[in-house]
């Protein structure tokens, strides 16, 4: 059952955060959505020697992979606090995951030999906002199946 509840908070936080990046994007004239950039980044990679295309279905694995360990994440908080899946705690947890995202994607593009272009000052600044969209629909479905639960 707790597998269950953080993949779909992994599925409904990772599907809501892509949305509001390909959205700024879109507003912003710039790429900032995270597949597509991932995919960037395996193509371009000496170490790995493959060949990836932007629409791969690779970067977005890997996205929502990351997605359920970040769900988990906010699940073993709920789980080793007191705490109960509010909103205002939703915001605070996405900011923190937003920072680790933050310096996810720094350490890779410091480690990488010929990182992707991209508007890196947008797209970290974004990736915060994004995390904290995570984290408001990963809480949706705590707060939900917590309901169910009480029922």
């Amino acid at each position: 059952m707790e597998l269950s509840k953080i993949l779909l908070a992994g599925l409904v936080g990772t599907s809501l955060m892509t949305a509001f990046s390909y959205l700024v994007g879109h507003v912003c004239d710039s790429e900032l959505g995270e597949p597509k950039l991932l995919n960037r980044f395996l193509n371009g990679s000496k170490r790995l020697d493959i060949e990836v295309g932007d629409e791969s279905m690779l970067g977005w694995l890997f996205h929502y992979l990351t997605g359920f360990l970040f769900a988990n994440a906010i699940s073993l908080y709920f789980n080793l606090t007191e705490n109960h899946p509010t909103y205002g705690l939703a915001v605070i947890l996405g900011c923190i995951l937003g920072l680790f995202g933050v310096l996810g994607w720094v350490i890779m593009i410091r480690l990488h030999s010929s990182p992707p272009k991209m508007n890196l000052q947008l797209f970290l600044l974004q990736l915060v906002g994004a995390h904290v969209v995570f984290g408001l629909g990963a809480t949706l479905v705590f707060r939900f199946w917590e309901a169910c639960t009480v029922m």
